[in-house]
């Protein structure tokens, strides 16, 4: 049930404020509007579409050339070495069949938007966030200069939040509508259905409670549902991530590349946040899927095995907050790598009916992902175990032989990555994989033991925690590398392993960013970087140079 309060257009407080808000959006340092931040952004979306699939056939071809190689050096090496070499291999083929999918891009191609027709309705879903930032949010959407109606979902009362009711109120001071439930399924497909049986717009956008939207969204996107076939347009999404964005929040190879490339094959998914639904189309499908943990992803995939086609429209049309402690962020990243993983082990795309070829290829390569990136971990323990306890990966093989054919892959991989990710978004990129790869293992873990949350749960927003245990594993691998290179500078033995050295040097300083994350404080955050990364090389460097010179 719901208590309803009696619909109003944008108020007069709303529009008296709008001078004062307009001002606001230019301060989150990211182009709500979508358009290029500078040359660098420029120059990523380039190199995407020029150098991308040159990248992708480098790495595929100089990577199978160092796998064939790897083979012949691992006589002796025991189950360890194999094991290794195993990773490798996994790595290899998730990074082959990410060239595949990324390389079904069309650069530069630009889907026409017919004006926009047809009633809308603007859905600000609330759990739990405080008044103050709600408010913004519909402020902006009261904005929006396309004839709408906007509503507030306020579940924080079945959630148990205690501010519920200044939500109610804050609706009703701004004469929006608002559905606060009293009872149902707990989670934000409920939460959506729940409105979506209650209002009757043609189209549905939704809006999480602190993206605040641009006013010519309709003239954006809105069109798009022009065409009868189109279900539903998913938006790229921009947030507030400070300047350096150290979490990789912003996740550039994934809506400049990857989301493009499913766009092609009408396979690219909503994020939740941003996304424009027809009515009708939900509908069919028995309207915001509440199967599995979060609604966006499986609710796409209804759409799309339906027959319904989605557009993904790349430019943000909002702006929100993101994740600043590295603890928050490792909880909405294990809670979209569990959603996943119960989609590839209870809902596969290989046999569900009504997708079609290269949907079922992006709907496995998203699915799939998250498990082939757990075995990054693997490589975290290398250096400990060839510095301290000499350990072999690999056998009769020089250090020079190594670097002949080790390099090249990994430069050609790092040429890959910022191909479609950018030149700065490419180590941040590699950085968040390698600290998700626990969070990956624990939620296939857990899913496989048929584990699954009551509820779908909201990221933190506002007095976010520092520490969890979800990152105390990627601080013990640290911890691990770091005693690893103290332990290479007081040993005494023969032959030390410099290059496992210069590897754990990498590792550390990779993964320096996301563990650095432990203020809400981005500004302190960005000053550690350079100081934190700087000790690491320097250790790691002036190590080498006396390995050498001794």
């Amino acid at each position: 049930m719901a208590r309803d309060v009696a619909p109003v257009g944008a108020t007069a407080s709303a529009q008296d404020d709008q001078g004062d808000l307009s001002q606001l959006v230019p301060r989150q340092r990211v182009s709500v509007d979508g358009a290029p931040r500078g040359r660098r952004d420029t120059l990523a979306g380039t190199l995407g579409g020029r150098l991308g699939p040159v990248a992708g056939v480098m790495v595929v071809v100089v990577g199978a050339l160092y796998l064939v190689w790897r083979a012949g050096t691992l006589g002796g090496t025991g189950v360890i070495g194999y094991m290794f070499y195993g990773a490798e291999l996994v790595s290899y083929l998730a990074v082959s069949w990410t060239a595949v999918m990324v390389g079904r891009m069309r650069p530069g191609v630009v889907r026409p938007v017919a004006p926009p027709a047809g009633t809308l309705d603007v859905f600000v879903t609330v759990c739990g966030e405080p008044a103050s930032m709600v408010e913004r949010t519909l402020r902006f959407a009261l904005a929006i200069d396309y004839p709408h109606q906007t509503y507030v979902l306020n579940d924080g009362r079945i959630s148990g939040r205690r501010d519920w009711r200044d939500i109610d109120e804050l609706a009703a001071r701004l004469g929006v509508p608002c559905f606060t439930r009293l009872d149902g399924t707990s989670g934000k497909a409920g939460n959506l259905n729940h409105a979506l049986a209650r209002t009757d717009g043609d189209a549905v956008l939704t809006l999480d409670a602190d993206h605040l939207v641009v006013p010519d969204v309709g003239e954006q996107i809105v069109g798009y549902l022009r065409d009868t076939g189109v279900g539903f347009v998913c938006t790229a999404q921009s947030f507030d991530t400070g300047r350096v964005d150290v979490l990789n929040n912003a996740e550039p190879m994934f809506y400049r590349s990857i989301q493009p490339a499913k766009d092609r094959d009408n396979s690219a998914f909503s994020c939740g946040n941003g996304t424009l639904y027809r009515r009708s189309a939900l509908k069919s499908v028995g309207g915001f899927s509440e199967w599995n943990i979060v609604e966006d992803v499986h609710t796409s995939y209804e759409l799309h095995a339906r027959g319904w086609t989605s557009v993904y429209h790349a430019r943000p049309i909002s702006v929100g907050t993101a994740p600043a402690t590295a603890a928050v962020y490792a909880k909405q990243r294990l809670r979209w790598a569990m959603d996943s993983m119960r989609l590839l082990l209870f809902d596969n795309p290989l046999v569900k009916p009504g997708l079609r070829g290269w949907q079922r290829a992006h709907y496995l390569h998203t699915s799939l992902s998250y498990l082939l990136a757990s075995v990054q971990m693997i490589f975290l323990v290398g250096p400990p175990l060839a510095i301290i306890f000499r350990t072999r990966i690999s056998s009769g093989a020089s250090a020079q032989a190594y670097l002949l054919y080790a390099v090249p892959y990994l430069v050609s991989s790092l040429l890959f990555v910022v191909a479609y990710a950018g030149p700065r978004g490419a180590a941040r990129t590699v950085g968040s994989a390698l600290f998700n790869a626990p969070l990956y293992a624990i939620a296939f873990t857990r899913i496989a033991l048929g584990y699954r949350p009551r509820s779908s749960g909201t990221t933190q927003k506002v007095f976010q925690p520092r520490m969890s245990a979800l990152v105390l594993p990627q601080i013990v691998f640290a911890l691990t590398l770091v005693a690893s290179i103290v332990f290479y500078a007081f040993d005494t033995r023969a032959d030390r392993p410099v290059l496992a050295l210069g590897w754990a040097g990498v590792l550390l300083v990779t993964m320096a960013g996301p563990l650095s994350a432990v203020s809400e404080r981005r500004a302190a955050v960005e000053r550690w970087q350079v100081p934190i990364r700087g000790t690491i090389v320097l250790a790691v460097g002036l190590l080498s140079v006396l390995t050498f010179m001794g």
